[in-house]
């Protein structure tokens, strides 16, 4: 558990500083631009999201996978030279029928903006399998450097094209694949793919049948994240996008990181040979994010309108986005769950599972947006969320327990978890005084100080008694993993 909320949270740090960076330059890209060309760029980010879940081919996971397992290093380094090969592949294809299905979608004529974009998508995708196999090295500098180019240095490039040069989609997407292009020369630079011999296409072909269960699953993914505004701005309009986007985004920052975090972990679990302490900490850290989110959740309804006030125009009316905040910040604690079993069945192998389990949510998802935003606005988008997340859960949970069976969690616990959801909830029907702002922000203290709490007694169990004490009221971790 040390080593999982340790240096592995680092990794998860510097995944978090992407997140971080591309929201706080999102208000002054969309002023130097004009609404006009941030649409193209928004438009263009969505089809490189795209882009990169087929370009991948989901090989990251396959890397970590044999470095654990297999040949170690060696074998790794072959399969992110199939990843290479495969990605390269696919960006060729892509951009050869770029004419066709540009039109196709809707994004009219195939041109620098479109062009720019899948050359991007083409180099994030081999990023992702290098930086999966820097991962499992642990090579934290180099890690960080790779995702610092491809973030920070990303942004200043694509933003200095604008004001440099020309302000249009187009250099500020050209900026993002020059920064690109570096991350991708370094990240190759440290992994050293290795040549592909004959003896070693058994071993690729395995890796490439796990991983391509998991491309429905990151396309799903795109499906579960955006079809909620398409519906919306179908139904209600570009204004009512901009109102959901916002709060979404807000309470969607702990799923997001929840994910990263996941991914961070991924190596230690297929490190895991033993079964039963595989079980142990697998179950263990699933108890330990459960309680953690509990403050994370209460504390941030606590503080939306805080949060909502500072962020957002009076003209997005904040007010009433505290249920849309609320309901999606809710939706963590299926998600975790969903993240748990879905760390069982890539470790047993079963990416058919993932993919089929994430198709079935997103079109559900689809159905319950079709249905409920027309009857009950963006509120009715929040809860299609919930609940499709939540059958993504069931699904996954399902067929994880017919992989490896997981201690289930405390009933202490268990009964926490919808009583965190139960206030969070409630929280948004309070009334705007004085008095329930300023309860709103002790209640937000509260929770930060026992989310710190907890942290600190998992690192350090036994030099802070006080954050013992604290964490306790939430978790009571099992001793015999404090060292797993």
């Amino acid at each position: 558990m040390k080593g999982l909320f340790g240096r592995d949270s680092l990794y998860m740090l510097l995944w978090g500083v992407q997140l971080g960076i591309a929201a706080l330059c999102t208000p002054i890209i969309t002023r130097m631009l004009g609404v006009s060309q941030f649409g193209q760029v928004a438009s263009t980010l969505a089809m490189v999201q795209v882009v990169v879940a087929l370009a991948s081919f989901s090989l990251q996971s396959a890397v970590q996978r044999l470095f654990a397992n297999g040949d170690g290093d060696r074998d790794a380094r072959r399969v992110l030279t199939l990843a290479v090969i495969l990605a390269v592949g696919m960006w060729g294809l892509i951009d050869a029928t770029g004419p066709v299905w540009s039109q196709a979608i809707g994004l009219g004529r195939y041109g620098s903006t479109l062009v720019y974009g899948v050359a991007w998508a083409g180099l994030w995708a081999i990023t992702n399998s290098a930086l999966g196999l820097i991962r499992s090295q642990d090579k934290l500098l180099a890690f960080g450097i790779v995702t610092l180019l491809q973030s920070v240095v990303a942004e200043v490039l694509g933003m200095s094209m604008v004001v440099l040069v020309h302000r249009t989609a187009s250099e500020y997407v050209l900026g993002h694949l020059i920064a690109q292009s570096a991350a991708v020369g370094v990240a190759l630079l440290v992994t050293r793919p290795m040549l592909v011999r004959r003896r070693d296409l058994p071993m690729l072909a395995g890796a490439l049948g796990f991983a391509i269960g998991l491309v429905p699953a990151a396309l799903a993914s795109f499906a579960l994240d955006t079809s909620d505004r398409l519906i919306i701005r179908a139904d209600l309009g570009p204004a009512a996008v901009a109102r959901y986007a916002v709060a979404y985004n807000i309470a969607n920052l702990t799923m997001v990181l929840l994910y990263v975090l996941n991914t961070a972990w991924m190596p230690r679990v297929f490190a895991l040979v033993d079964t039963k302490l595989r079980a142990s900490v697998l179950a263990e850290s699933r108890d330990f994010l459960y309680a953690l989110l509990i403050p994370v959740v209460v504390g941030l309804c606590a503080a939306s309108p805080i949060i909502l006030s500072i962020w957002v125009p009076a003209g997005y009316r904040p007010s009433g986005l505290l249920l849309i905040v609320a309901i999606v910040a809710v939706t963590a604690f299926p998600f975790a769950g969903m993240m748990a079993a879905m760390r069982v069945l890539l470790f047993s192998g079963n990416t058919l599972a993932v993919g089929a389990s994430t198709v079935a949510a997103g079109l559900a998802n689809i159905g319950l947006n079709v249905y409920l935003v027309p009857k009950l606005g963006i509120a009715g988008a929040g809860l299609a969320t919930m609940c499709s997340y939540g059958l993504l859960f069931v699904l996954l949970a399902i067929r994880a327990r017919l992989s490896l069976r997981l201690p289930r969690p405390r009933v202490a616990l268990f009964a926490r978890i919808p009583a965190a959801a139960a206030i969070s909830l409630a929280s948004t029907q309070l009334p705007a005084s004085s008095a329930v702002m300023a309860a709103r922000v002790l209640v937000a203290v509260g929770c930060g100080a026992a989310f710190a709490a907890m942290l600190i007694n998992v690192l350090a169990p036994t030099r802070h008694p006080l954050a013992g004490r604290i964490a306790a009221v939430f978790h009571s971790p099992n001793p015999a993993l404090e060292s797993s």
